[in-house]
């Protein structure tokens, strides 16, 4: 009996045990089942805590949602999911970097969360051109689509062109998530920042790209234009007429590449097809790359051989034809290679400019500045294409600003050739229209160089003033002036430099003439610019003062001597005791009024007062009354 109570004991010890055993599985279960759909639920997770991300914008700025995300590669789904395995990585970046592999798709999820003030407002996210397709779920709803996101080729559609998707936060924090594929492409993946900022400012910040690269894109077209019409209109008249046709050929499909080049403007006013919208700018790139050499080879064959041009035309000959129908990723992968073909372009142009420089020969700075800047962003962005640096398209810019550059050389060349044409044409009109406009000219010339020849004739060589036959004619002429006017006066003014004798015999002559002229000089400065200064003889000069009123004769004689004595010309040859040059004058006047008889007597009295003058010690003056 005692052994079937121990039994007994022990099957009811067991059972307890079984049962505290599937008590404690039960509450395993529904631990793990709380904790699964916490993490699905719940903002808070691990990999949430881990990767929440502090956006920081302003009013009237935008930032980037760069940074740490979850990539789900060959993915597809809408929220964070507990059970697949996601890698850690930092955006943007391409399939390439993120699997190794230029094809493939997957989910991008990132957590973020708005600044406090932002919560209620409306919120933008500019999805940049990709190279594929995706879409964008916020909070597990859709918000924006771009191109078909698909998991292989067939279920797969690219899409170029900008996306702006538009909410209301109602929180502060939000989740995204981002089905990218990408086939038959070169690149794909999210490899271009996503901004984030309010709508309005995102709105502002997308229209200004837009518009500046449409008003870029139209100014260039407008200068292509024109150029064509120009060049048409020119005709056969100017000689580089089929240059200039070349050139405004170029720069339309310049212009019509930058409008379907990156960021791809033509996708704001146009629904083009991905696949066309890529053949169109491949076409138009090649299009204006072949009318560009021609434009060199056309320009100088210096700088482009005849057999680097024949081979660039087959190259974009072929590829012009696989712009038409080959595969983008051929299509892509062949402009990639043939854009090596670039570096010998290069080199033949280099080439050519050394030996313009060799030679001593004429260039444009400005044009070898232009096509340097494009060749440089070529190889830039060939670089860029190939994975080797890591930056920013620069063609856009760069055949921007070329053809910028080449219209101001092309403008200057214009203004400059048609002042030309014009002045030619001119004097060809005027040539033609009157000989005696040409007779006039050449008798007006002679009559200047007879002015020329006669004034020479009545300068005195050694002082520069006028000599003894000029005063002549013009007092005999100043005479009958004054003698027809009875309010006109007449002065005649005899000048001696004193002691010249001695100043000869003592310094010489050489000395002697350095003082006429230097005497010269100091009359000149020191009477009215009317006064008549003339070399009368010698050492002697005259001068002759025509309707100068007679009140101030005195004065001017008083500061003619003045300045004389101011220069202070050494002659210590002198018989007084004075060691400068000095001068005596002797003065007549006259009104019409109370003429003298002759000129002759009036020239005579002016000798007198100078002989007083002289008498009188020198360095003084006597007038004649009358």
């Amino acid at each position: 009996m005692s052994a079937g109570i121990i039994i007994l004991l022990e099957q009811r010890a067991y059972f307890r045990i079984s049962l505290l055993f599937m008590a404690w599985l039960c509450l395993c279960a529904l631990s793990l089942a709380s904790a699964r759909a916490h993490y699905d639920s719940s903002p808070d997770s691990y990999y949430q805590q881990q990767l929440i991300t502090t956006l920081q914008f302003g009013e009237r700025s935008s930032t980037n949602l760069d940074g740490p995300w979850l990539f789900y590669n060959q993915q597809f789904i809408q929220q964070p999911s507990a059970v697949l395995t996601a890698e850690r990585v930092h955006l943007p970046a391409s399939f390439q970097q993120l699997t190794g592999q230029m094809e493939g798709y997957g989910t991008f999820i990132g957590h973020f969360q708005l600044p406090k003030e932002f919560v209620g407002r409306r919120i933008a996210i500019w999805m940049p051109s990709q190279q594929g397709a995706y879409r964008v779920y916020l909070n597990g709803e859709p918000l924006a689509r771009v191109g078909e996101a698909g998991p292989d080729a067939a279920r797969h559609e690219n899409g170029n062109g900008h996306r702006l998707a538009h909410f209301i936060a109602d929180s502060e924090s939000f989740t995204l998530a981002i089905q990218a594929s990408s086939f038959q492409n070169s690149r794909g993946g999210l490899e271009h920042s996503i901004k984030i900022g309010l709508s309005s400012t995102i709105n502002y910040q997308y229209q200004r790209l837009m518009m500046s690269v449409a008003m870029i894109s139209g100014g260039v077209l407008g200068i292509g234009l024109f150029t064509l019409v120009f060049s048409f209109f020119s005709g056969v008249m100017l000689p580089n007429a089929q240059r200039v046709f070349v050139f405004g050929i170029f720069i339309v499909f310049l212009a019509l590449h930058n409008l379907f080049a990156p960021p791809y403007a033509y996708t704001a006013f146009t629904d083009i097809n991905w696949i066309w919208g890529l053949r169109l700018q491949y076409l138009f790139s090649f299009l204006a790359i072949l009318f560009f050499l021609s434009y060199m080879f056309l320009f100088n064959q210096r700088y482009l051989h005849r057999w680097v041009y024949c081979a660039a035309l087959l190259l974009i000959a072929i590829n012009l034809v696989a712009a038409l129908w080959a595969p983008p990723m051929v299509l892509e992968q062949l402009a990639l290679w043939s854009s090596l073909f670039s570096l010998l372009v290069l080199i033949n142009f280099i080439y050519g400019f050394a030996k313009t420089l060799r030679q001593k020969l004429s260039y444009s700075k400005l044009t070898v500045c232009a096509v340097l800047l494009l060749f440089g962003s070529f190889i830039h962005d060939l670089l860029l294409a190939l994975n080797l640096i890591e930056s920013i398209p620069l063609s856009f810019i760069s055949t921007s600003l070329y053809a910028l550059l080449i219209m101001l050389q092309q403008a200057r060349n214009y203004a400059r050739d048609t002042a030309y044409i014009e002045k030619l044409n001119n004097r060809l009109l005027s040539l033609n229209n009157s000989l005696d406009v040409k007779v006039k000219e050449r008798t007006a010339q002679l009559s200047q160089l007879n002015a020329k020849l006669e004034l020479q004739v009545k300068i005195d060589a050694l002082t520069g003033a006028y000599n003894r036959r000029a005063l002549n004619d013009e007092i005999l002429l100043r005479f009958e002036q004054t003698c027809q006017q009875p309010e006109y006066t007449l002065a005649f003014v005899m000048v001696d430099v004193d002691y010249f004798k001695k100043y000869n015999d003592h310094y010489g002559h050489l000395k002697g003439d350095q003082v006429l002229q230097q005497l010269v000089l100091i009359l000149n400065r020191a009477l009215p610019k009317n006064a008549y200064v003339a070399r009368y003889g010698g050492e002697e000069f005259a001068l002759i003062l025509h309707n100068v009123p007679i009140a101030l004769l005195e004065p001017m004689m008083v500061q003619v001597l003045q300045a004389v004595r101011a220069e202070q010309i050494q002659h210590i040859a002198r018989q007084d005791a004075k060691n400068y040059v000095t001068v005596s004058m002797g003065v007549a006047w006259m009104t019409g009024k109370q003429p003298y008889a002759s000129v002759l007597e009036f020239m005579k009295a002016a000798d007198q007062q100078l002989y007083l003058a002289k008498e009188a010690g020198r360095d003084q003056y006597r007038i004649a009354g009358h």
